[in-house]
């Protein structure tokens, strides 16, 4: 075993800082795990971008019609 290494942590998307899994947050836009000090927050949701929250806003955009 490597020593200061804990196979039960993840890492911020945004930051990269270990975070304990129990303390990660997840994007509900992309499902990565980010940190309470990195996220986000809009429309009473909390992201781990500005990109998922405005996707969760505006969605994707429509094709136009040929």
């Amino acid at each position: 075993m490597v020593v200061g290494s804990d196979v039960n942590t993840e890492s911020c998307v945004v930051c990269g800082v270990a975070v304990d899994p129990e303390f990660a947050m997840r994007c509900m836009i992309c499902r990565s795990a980010f940190c309470a000090e990195c996220g986000v927050t809009g429309y009473g949701r909390t992201f781990c971008s500005p990109r998922c929250r405005d996707f969760f806003f505006f969605g994707e955009a429509d094709e136009a019609d040929d």
